[in-house]
């Protein structure tokens, strides 16, 4: 992708706001992005702007700004905002990232991803332009392992071929948020499958060979993500379809950071999130959407869906089929 054809499509979907000052645009960032500690050299003479747009569980931001430091630590990092991912692309200017002890140095037509559960620090240059979006991790990771560990901070690059086709994609979708209207949830989920084959493809350069028990893992992931629609998978039945005892299995999510009876709940509620959000299915009754994953009765689903998501899955609903297309 050409830094012209960036640029073009940042200006149809650019920042629409007029430039703020450094105390209102920190309170921007926080809200729109993640929450940040901020350094300036010149706070008095900064100006710049944000604007967020949100759907379906995705945030897409353009930004602009003066040079500045932003920092995320263990103090600044709060249990609501750990479980995201933000991918940036830029467009004009210059930006450093640093997370993971590695660094990635952006100038226009490179792109970087963040983990918002990890420590980060970002210092920008004059000119700063760019677009992101913030995601989920559960919107392209098929399980809770950090798959994707290995790939942030590190400099990407739009070269012809696929990452070229996604950020077209992305950009485009950006640019055409507002009129999207009830396709609004198939598309943001269209485009996270494209992001997430984008990382994916990006993570094999980066990546050593997988070992048998990382190999092992993802059969077993991949045969739950199959069977969440049954009512009695449990690791008892998982453990025999894999020919694995129950403790070998437990070892095995011990790398996952969580365990099999949590991770096919989680697997589940987020099936549950997109059902509910789908335009297509508002007929559906709430406790037949937690029947057809798996969930085995109305209270249970209510109880494990809210304790997930603070919501009831009827608030849920509610809040993701009124919310209008590009609100920010």
């Amino acid at each position: 992708m050409s830094l012209t054809s960036l640029t073009e499509q940042f200006t149809v979907t650019g920042p629409s706001q007029h430039p703020v000052t450094f105390p209102s645009w920190k309170d921007a960032v926080r809200r729109s992005v993640l929450s940040f500690e901020f350094d300036c050299p010149r706070p008095d003479r900064f100006t710049g702007t944000v604007r967020e747009r949100y759907l379906h569980g995705v945030s897409f931001i353009d930004m602009t700004s003066e040079p500045h430091a932003a920092y995320r630590d263990h103090t600044t990092i709060s249990e609501a905002d750990t479980g995201f991912y933000v991918l940036t692309l830029q467009l004009d200017g210059r930006i450093r990232i640093e997370q993971d002890e590695r660094v990635a140095a952006l100038e226009p037509g490179l792109f970087a991803l963040y983990d918002s559960s990890r420590p980060a620090a970002l210092t920008v240059g004059e000119g700063y332009r760019s677009t992101c979006i913030r995601f989920p991790k559960t919107a392209i990771a098929p399980h809770d392992a950090d798959r994707l560990a290995e790939l942030t901070a590190r400099p990407m690059t739009c070269a012809p071929g696929l990452n070229d086709a996604v950020w077209s994609t992305i950009l485009g979708v950006n640019r055409n948020l507002e009129a999207l209207g009830v396709h609004g949830h198939t598309t943001v989920h269209s485009l996270m499958t494209l992001v997430g084959t984008m990382l994916l493809s990006e993570l094999g350069r980066h990546t050593r060979p997988s070992s048998p028990d990382e190999h092992q893992l993802e059969r077993v992931l991949g045969y739950i993500d199959a069977h969440l629609s049954d009512a009695d998978l449990g690791p008892g039945r998982i453990a025999a379809a894999h020919f694995l005892s129950p403790r070998a299995l437990h070892a095995l999510f011990e790398s996952t950071g969580t365990t099999v009876a949590r991770y096919i709940r989680r697997r589940r509620v987020e099936r549950c999130r997109l059902d509910l959000a789908d335009p297509a299915l508002a007929q559906l009754a709430a406790s037949s959407i937690g029947a057809r994953w798996g969930f085995a009765g109305p209270s249970h689903f209510g109880q494990v869906f809210k304790r997930e998501t603070g919501l009831t899955p009827a608030q849920f609903r509610r809040q993701a089929l009124a919310e209008p297309s590009g609100a920010a």
